[in-house]
């Protein structure tokens, strides 16, 4: 998400979002923190050159009720993913060199928010959030072209905003638990992983802002279950990421429609694909099933 996503949402209605995301990643790199160039077969090592880009689409519908829970503001969300995914490989051996590519695309999984509350209070906003990740993608346990992840997960988080400047100024750290079902079709039960967030986000003007996100990913929690073949190995850990975005966003028409653009890249990256991306991303705020009229934000 971008800094402000969450803030846009304290007010009774229907919001749209669209995000949209082109990933690109040169490499894996393995649990030490050092890109695979190579595959060990018996006493050779080929060497490897890998390129995996692909385009996910991400359409979420928030409804943000009047009705309050706990002093907060009720909201819930839906979010289907569209995805497409390329890759290329070139492995070459001492007298010639192997070339393969393939692509696939499809509904990947779904994420569904039931119970979104949010907090205003003086200088801070603050939310409760919880989703449930559906595995509707395509999945089988083997195939090379699956989509979808094969298991559950559920995630919660807390985000907290501090506004300096009367909002013009947006402070922004969000912790996020997930918890992993098992596979499809296996006994593997994926470990839990936890996120931080944080960033800044700044408008020089009533249209116009920049923003700065920083976040940090680990696998917590062991993988489990009889299917683990590589857990006495010495290859494999648990992995872990860091990505850096820096962003804008505009306000074409105040209050109402929202556009942003942001450009990340990872680092620190063990035991997973180190990625590039672009995203760009629409907020439409129609002002329907509203109630009565709201233009003041919700406070306590």
């Amino acid at each position: 998400m971008n800094v402000r996503d969450l803030a846009s949402i304290t007010s009774p209605g229907l919001i749209f979002i669209d995000y949209n995301y082109w990933n690109n990643s040169n490499g894996y790199y393995d649990k030490n923190g050092n890109k695979v160039t190579g595959i060990q077969v018996q006493d050779k090592l080929l060497n490897l050159d890998i390129n995996v880009s692909g385009y996910i689409n991400v359409p979420v519908l928030f409804y943000t009720s009047k009705f309050k829970l706990l002093g907060g503001r009720y909201s819930v969300s839906i979010a289907p993913t569209l995805i497409s995914s390329n890759y290329k490989a070139n492995i070459h051996t001492d007298n010639n060199e192997v070339y393969t590519k393939g692509n696939t695309s499809g509904f990947g999984d779904m994420a569904f928010s039931p119970l979104n509350l949010s907090w205003t209070k003086d200088k801070m906003d603050f939310s409760f959030i919880y989703t449930a990740y559906a595995p509707t993608g395509k999945y089988e346990t083997g195939a090379d072209d699956n989509i979808g992840k094969g298991y559950w997960t559920h995630q919660l988080q807390v985000p907290f905003y501090y506004y300096l400047m009367e909002k013009a100024t947006a402070l922004f750290v969000m912790p996020t638990y997930e918890m992993n079902g098992e596979i499809k079709d296996s006994s593997v039960r994926p470990g839990s992983r936890f996120t931080i967030e944080y960033g800044i986000s700044q408008y020089v003007n009533s249209w116009l802002e920049f923003e700065v996100i920083n976040g940090h990913n680990w696998q917590i929690g062991n993988d489990t279950g009889e299917g683990i073949w590589w857990k006495d190995s010495q290859l494999f850990d648990k992995d872990q990421t860091s990505t850096v975005s820096f962003g804008a966003g505009a306000w074409p028409i105040i209050e109402k429609l929202n556009i942003r653009a942001k450009y990340a890249l990872d680092y620190g990256t063990k035991q997973r694909f180190k990625s590039n991306f672009l995203s760009l991303s629409v907020i439409f705020i129609p002002n329907i099933l509203t109630g009565k009229r709201n233009t003041e934000a919700v406070s306590e």
